[in-house]
């Protein structure tokens, strides 16, 4: 099967760019304001209507329009936490996986260390003692992801570090970054890449949790995790409030996780050619 075959990757590839041209255009296509309340429904939400598509909230705003801004903050978050994670779990993956030795032990007993936590918890502690907001979030987010992706390039820098052609490079005198940089991580990028979209869903899932626990980006910046979180004494009497932005976190996570898969498997068909 060819590349343009990859059903995966094609409509992983067709639904990220949708939520990223959401978050860009969130000014234009957003019905409503966000934050200011646009409904005389203070305490009853309205269900959804033609004019308030997917209903309003307790303060009377418009559900749809803060969908919409939330996509903006969802995918900021990720992206740039997933970009931090990449960078602090390929260097360390790199570095234990090239040099070896006490480096490489000293290196991963480090992270076994942060892997004994539970991720959540962990990442629960370190967002109570910083001040909550979006440096925060890609902070907490990237220093409780970076093990897996280390663990794996560190596995790929292992057996890459004995071919033919590190040795030759060696042999003429390339020194360490050279071979690390011009060699080693650009055949390791497919994995990097798979790492990154797979990375970015458990991101998506992390950021809305810890929002939904109310570590998240401050009130009242719309956020997904946050949505969910104030539906919660309206679930009975408002269904929308909660499934709304429970279907946003399955559509995002879905899409990368489609991505990755793709990725994944194009990565698969062009080691067998």
């Amino acid at each position: 099967m060819n590349d343009v075959g990859n059903p995966f990757l094609k409509t992983g590839l067709i639904l990220v760019l949708l939520l990223a041209a959401i978050a860009i255009l969130a000014p234009w296509i957003a019905p409503y304001d966000a934050v200011a309340p646009v409904a005389d429904s203070f305490g009853e939400p309205w269900p959804p209507s033609a004019q308030y598509l997917c209903g309003t909230d307790e303060l009377g705003r418009d559900v749809l329009s803060r969908l919409i801004f939330g996509t903006q903050i969802s995918l900021l978050v990720a992206v740039v936490a997933t970009i931090l994670t990449l960078v602090i779990g390929v260097g360390v993956g790199a570095v234990a996986g090239y040099l070896g030795g006490r480096v490489d032990t000293a290196l991963m007993r480090a992270t076994d260390v942060v892997l004994a936590f539970p991720g959540l918890l962990l990442a629960i502690a370190l967002a109570a003692v910083l001040r909550p907001g979006l440096t925060s979030m890609f902070t907490v987010i990237a220093l409780v992801s970076w093990t897996g992706v280390a663990r794996s390039v560190r596995s790929e820098i292992l057996s890459l570090r004995e071919r033919d052609y590190v040795l030759a490079s060696r042999a003429l005198g390339a020194t360490d970054w050279r071979v690390v940089s011009r060699h080693l991580i650009p055949n390791t990028m497919p994995t990097i890449l798979t790492l990154a979209a797979l990375s970015t869903c458990a991101t998506l899932l992390l950021d809305a949790g810890l929002s939904f626990l109310g570590l998240g980006v401050p009130v009242p910046t719309p956020s997904w995790g946050r949505m969910l979180s104030d539906s919660q004494s309206y679930y009975r009497v408002a269904p929308w409030l909660m499934i709304f932005p429970g279907l946003a976190i399955v559509t995002a996570v879905l899409s990368f996780n489609l991505l990755g898969y793709g990725l994944l498997r194009l990565s698969e068909q062009k080691q067998r050619r």
